[in-house]
């Protein structure tokens, strides 16, 4: 296995750029004139790999500028242009040159700032904009699901994500690091505690790229939403252990936090009923209704949960009243 590149921040912060880039390619002269000497690292670490030759090449005109195509002189085997002003010219091929980014090896790259070992390989989730980065080591915090996705301002890969992501639902809410700059802050996805740009948390101490991971640490404790969602009639631990109704507040241990968290996550994507029997089975409860799970043999708490849970027809839903 070739060994992980050091980045510079330079390097690094081109690279998050080309990232959001459908597909993640850029033309040679760009890459000279925007990265300079860190284009040519990630070219000799092979983060940039080859890309198919540009058609057409860009002029400058006395009043502007235009793009002329590119064609192959069979008889001498030299490729050429025309030029408006100055006729037909010989093309440069580092002209034409274009360099793709190699994104599996990059999100490798993340993986190792973020304290991973070297043989870390992320698994896609979905193809070529989802990533699981396993639970690194943030700072004092263990056992935090981290995930990497690309593109998110784009609706059509957000509904992608959305797809996969429902399947993790009941699991420990992930952060999600995104090379995305510009989300709405109260943009939520199933099974993710908070989204963070990783231009955010990046290390201004030194040259070389790193991740604060201590600073990282700090922002997993703020779930997404929290300014937004402080006035909300319903609230819920990251990991279910409390679920907050308007005023009232329940606690939750074992099996029943993932129970809880799924109700609230179904009820703030709006799917009203979930399927008890789904339910109860991703909770991983042997049983097929929901009371059994909440039998409480002290007095007054056995029916306490159908203030907050109400169950009708095989279904289960949170049960929100419009006021406290």
């Amino acid at each position: 296995m070739s060994a992980v590149p050091i980045l510079s921040q330079r390097a690094l912060r081109f690279s998050l750029h080309l990232l959001e880039r459908e597909p993640p390619v850029v033309a040679n002269r760009i890459l000279i004139h925007e990265a300079r000497d860190d284009g040519h690292a990630l070219i000799s670490d092979k983060l940039l790999l080859p890309g198919r030759p540009l058609n057409s090449i860009h002029i400058e005109l006395v009043d502007g500028s235009t793009h002329a195509s590119v064609d192959l002189d069979e008889d001498t085997g030299k490729l050429s242009y025309f030029h408006p002003e100055a006729g037909f010219l010989e093309a440069d091929p580092d002209e034409l040159q274009t360099w793709r980014l190699d994104i599996d090896a990059l999100v490798v790259a993340f993986g190792r700032l973020l304290g991973m070992p070297a043989s870390f390989k992320a698994k896609p989730l979905v193809p070529g904009v989802l990533w699981d980065m396993a639970t690194p080591r943030l700072g004092r915090r263990t056992g935090i699901p981290v995930l990497f996705g690309r593109r998110l301002d784009v609706p059509q890969v957000r509904t992608a994500m959305r797809e996969e992501l429902t399947l993790r639902l009941g699991d420990k809410p992930a952060l999600l690091l995104t090379s995305t700059r510009s989300l709405p802050d109260d943009l939520m996805l199933p099974a993710v505690a908070r989204i963070i740009a990783i231009d955010t948390i990046l290390s201004e101490t030194t040259d070389t790229a790193s991740f604060d991971l201590d600073r990282l640490s700090r922002l997993a404790d703020r779930p997404i939403g929290a300014d937004a969602h402080a006035g909300a009639p319903v609230q819920c631990g990251p990991d279910g252990a409390w679920l907050r109704i308007h005023d009232r507040e329940y606690t939750y241990r074992g099996k029943k936090k993932r129970l809880i968290r799924l109700l609230y996550e179904a009820w703030e994507r709006g799917e009203t009923w979930l399927s008890e029997p789904w339910l109860l089975a991703e909770a991983e409860y042997d049983s097929k209704r929901i009371e059994d799970v909440f039998k409480d043999a002290r007095p007054g708490m056995g029916g306490k949960w159908r203030e907050y849970i109400e169950v009708h027809d095989g279904k289960v839903r949170l049960k929100i009243s419009q006021s406290g």
